[in-house]
């Protein structure tokens, strides 16, 4: 089961991700990441330090939404993966293009 939660922060939204990241997960992930850019939102933070598990669904969204930010200006980062969600990151080359901080005040602050 996934939960997401939402808040905004000097023009930055941040999205708590807290669950497993499967295929159902994913589909809300994308609903909730696509509707925040509709409505104009292309600086955001992800903090993961509750996502305790993140499939290839998840990774392309990801991966689109990054796209879709980068695009218009803006930039998705990352905050705060536990060890197995960064270990994903890492293997499929995703820290190279995702800026990753230790925590979500780092990300907002970067």
């Amino acid at each position: 089961m996934l939960t997401i939660n939402s808040w905004d922060k000097d023009g930055k939204q941040v999205f708590v991700i807290d669950g497993r990241v499967d295929t159902d997960g994913a589909l809300q992930m994308e609903e909730y990441l696509n509707k925040s850019i509709t409505n104009g939102n292309y600086h955001i933070v992800l903090d993961l330090s509750e996502t305790n598990y993140l499939n290839s669904a998840g990774l392309r969204i990801l991966a689109d939404v990054l796209t879709q930010c980068r695009d218009k200006g803006g930039d998705v980062k990352l905050a705060a993966p536990n060890i197995k969600v960064m270990r994903v990151l890492e293997i499929i080359g995703f820290d190279k293009f995702f800026n990753v901080f230790p925590t979500v005040d780092d990300a907002l602050a970067a």
